[in-house]
């Protein structure tokens, strides 16, 4: 195969590319990855929390989604390590959701019940169950629910390890310089161009996370998808604090298997604004204070943002409007670590069977119009 042209091209090196170029190299696809970072996975995908969390208790398309997805985990887990030696460190102990409000209790507590009446899993503990599993907590709190499920993963050793995987079975990558523009021949994508070098393919994937909408754009599809400021903060306690995530009062605080802990995280529409704030950092610490008091004795380590690619109804996973061979995958916000394998899994067998596992009508992107219906 030349070097300028693939089977499949896929713009950004991220989780969601990889995930998708690891699926499609198990499927003997030849496919080269473009991203405008050196290295995969520099951005969302590095920064995020690694929380692999999937609450909801109905059947609809996204919920459905996020626990087929938690489902592909430990096997997952297991068949990267075994290819690429890389511990992902995937933990499945569950997430505690701590109560430290009344009214927060009927809102958790009815979602409990809601899950275990439809099959699914969720335990409800009085203060003293949830102090005797996690005795860091604070003593005022009032309740907890726990979700046993939930689990997490080192997201930065996952991104390596679907790029490591992905290379040993032939996939190509070219890193440092951005998609600039795309080749058209009658009506049709043919290509796209790097550094001024024209990369030939039969299908594009565009998985740039929150610049999947300025690539999107130089194709004349207006899907906004914007980037969503999260401020994370990480520190030192040793020995741990807790035995698995804890969420409440508006935050949550991720155990990593290196003794640090994350705070996390903010939600700001600020453009691409990676700079952190005072205020945000000081607020993440103190709701952390106020769920674990021992966390005030912890190493301050240091803080950062990561800027999730937000879609009002995302994640857009499928074939852009009016492209026979252009594919969206973006759109993941929060849960950009979580839908990885699915995404991957669902997008490779779009692209090598025409038929997917799960439904992608649910997800299909479309343009926005403006009010007098103009795209």
């Amino acid at each position: 195969m030349a070097r300028n042209q693939a089977d499949v091209v896929i713009i950004g090196g991220g989780i969601i590319g990889c995930a998708i170029a690891y699926n499609l190299a198990k499927r003997d696809v030849n496919t080269l990855v473009i991203d405008k970072a050196p290295r995969v996975g520099t951005e969302a995908s590095w920064a995020g929390a690694g929380i692999l969390t999937s609450h909801a208790s109905t059947h609809e398309p996204y919920p459905t989604l996020c626990r087929a997805s938690l489902a592909l985990y430990p096997a997952l887990a297991a068949e990267l390590k075994a290819e690429t030696q890389i511990d992902i460190e995937f933990i499945q102990a569950g997430t505690l959701s701590a109560i430290f409000h009344p009214d927060e209790a009927a809102g958790l507590i009815g979602l409990a019940e809601r899950r275990v009446n439809r099959g699914f899993s969720a335990q409800v503990l009085t203060a003293e169950e949830a102090l005797r599993l996690e005795p860091a907590l604070s003593t005022s709190i009032q309740s907890a629910v726990l979700f046993p499920e939930d689990a997490q993963v080192r997201n930065p050793k996952l991104v390596t390890a679907f790029a490591k995987g992905a290379a040993q079975l032939g996939t190509r990558f070219k890193l440092g310089n951005p998609a600039a523009e795309f080749i058209r021949e009658h009506g049709r994508v043919v290509a796209t161009v790097v550094n001024g070098e024209r990369i030939y393919a039969d299908t594009f994937v565009i998985a740039a996370g929150c610049w999947a909408g300025a690539v999107i754009g130089m194709l004349g599809c207006p899907i906004p998808i914007v980037p969503a400021k999260g401020q994370i903060v990480l520190v030192e306690a040793m020995p741990p604090l807790f035995h698995r995530p804890i969420d409440g009062l508006g935050v949550y605080l991720v155990p990593r298997a290196d003794g640090k802990l994350l705070i996390g995280a903010t939600v700001e529409f600020a453009g691409y604004d990676k700079s952190t704030t005072v205020d945000a950092v000081k607020q993440l610490i103190d709701a952390g204070i106020g769920i674990a008091p021992a966390l005030a004795q912890s190493t301050f380590v240091q803080t950062w943002v990561g800027l999730r690619p937000y879609a009002k109804k995302g994640p857009l996973l499928g074939y852009l409007p009016g492209h026979e061979n252009v594919v969206l995958a973006s759109g993941h916000f929060k849960n950009g670590i979580l839908l990885a394998p699915i995404t991957g899994q669902l997008i490779a067998e779009l692209l090598t069977t025409e038929e997917t596992s799960l439904p992608l009508t649910p997800f299909q992107p479309q343009m926005q119009h403006d009010a007098n219906g103009a795209a």
